[in-house]
């Protein structure tokens, strides 16, 4: 995974490099190439997130940690990535209007997604309150 990094980011300077170029003549074909070079890199990431969770499920099996718990942070890195991505794009097509709103949804994506790690927090805490 690291040696293909540097090929990931040959690959990224070339499509900003043929990006700029295209954006002086054709922006919409710009934001297309962008958009394109965005769509392979996330691919390679999804590559290597799944190898992540391979190596989490292999390490949680010997371990005292909640499933819950690996499971809501790995929903809020994928929210994260997610957010990210879009809002970039956002960026690079000039709309930060709609960037900004992306980044919005996203926040409150990750409120919702760790609702459940909260509510057993609170639980938790009352428990060891009544015991004490």
């Amino acid at each position: 995974m690291t040696g293909e990094l540097f090929g990931v980011a040959v690959f990224c300077i070339t499509g900003a490099a043929l990006s700029l170029v295209l954006r002086q003549y054709r922006p919409e074909y710009a934001v297309l190439v962008s958009l394109g070079c965005s769509v392979v890199v996330l691919l390679w990431v999804i590559t290597g997130v799944a190898q992540v969770m391979d190596e989490l499920n292999s390490l949680l099996e010997n371990s005292l940690l909640s499933r819950e718990l690996v499971q809501v942070v790995m929903k809020c890195l994928g929210v994260c990535i997610l957010t990210e991505l879009a809002a970039q794009t956002c960026r690079d097509a000039g709309e930060n209007a709609i960037a900004a709103k992306a980044e919005l949804a996203g926040k409150v994506t990750l409120v919702l997604v760790s609702l459940p790690l909260f509510q057993r927090l609170l639980q938790v805490a009352g428990e060891l309150l009544e015991i004490s």
